[in-house]
């Protein structure tokens, strides 16, 4: 029997209960092992065709040796999607905004590297204990990390939606990583904010905590769009088996 970590996976996008059109975007490549939401924003024309070039770009990466070598060949290829949206911008949009959060996730083996910008999320389920691994790059965590609000004031703020780090937004951009170690039994999903807007962090454990990991990505679907779910809505949901 091996005793190398392998991937079930699961994927969802919907456009939500109120917005015509779905500008995220969503990617599963297990033969590179690597997963991606992006979170386009901007509204049609702009917010899908953020989220697009950015999945589209890593879409064409290949499997390299060295995890350390990937890392770097993803954090490149984000670093040139802002690029490219920051001309797209100026060339068709008169410089509107056009951009999108990302969560990524790599794994090799027992290993995973998350690489991020904006508040797209990646969480973690061990057990009981379960974990948000990405910070959100949005101007309320900055307030929050400055004791200026409370987590639960963040939550009715007038500026929750306000990004301080999105692939597209500003000239400079800088990509987190953070590398952390994964266990037979882990379930790990990665999300846009139409998600966890609508199911709190104590929901989402109940939730993937529930058994069959298999029905788990309908579940959580189907208790967002009970609600208002005015946003769009994308994850993936993956678990670590022997």
């Amino acid at each position: 029997m091996s005793n190398t970590l392998t991937y079930e996976y699961y994927e969802r996008s919907h456009q939500g209960n109120v917005r015509t059109h779905n500008e995220d975007s969503v990617l599963c490549k297990a033969d590179t092992g690597l997963w991606v939401v992006a979170d386009g924003m901007g509204g049609h024309e702009a917010g899908d065709v953020a989220s697009q070039l950015i999945v589209s770009d890593l879409q064409t990466l290949s499997h390299r040796a060295y995890l350390s070598d990937f890392v770097d060949d993803v954090e490149d290829a984000l670093l040139l999607a802002n690029q490219k949206l920051r001309q797209y911008s100026v060339e068709k949009l008169n410089g509107l905004t056009v951009g999108s959060t990302v969560v990524s996730l790599i794994v090799r083996g027992s290993v995973g590297v998350a690489l991020w910008a904006g508040d797209s999320r990646l969480y973690r389920l061990r057990g009981s204990t379960f974990e948000q691994l990405t910070k959100d790059h949005s101007e309320v965590q900055i307030q929050i990390d400055k004791g200026i609000i409370t987590e639960e004031q963040a939550e009715t703020s007038s500026i929750k939606n306000m990004l301080s780090r999105a692939i597209g937004a500003f000239d400079e951009l800088d990509i987190d990583v953070n590398a952390f170690t994964i266990k037979e039994g882990d379930l790990l999903l990665l999300c846009s904010d139409g998600l966890y807007n609508e199911l709190s962090s104590t929901e989402l454990r109940s939730i993937m905590k529930t058994g069959n990991v298999s029905k788990v990505p309908d579940k959580l679907m189907s208790e967002c769009l009970s609600k208002a779910a005015k946003d769009n809505v994308s994850f993936i949901l993956l678990k670590a088996v022997l």
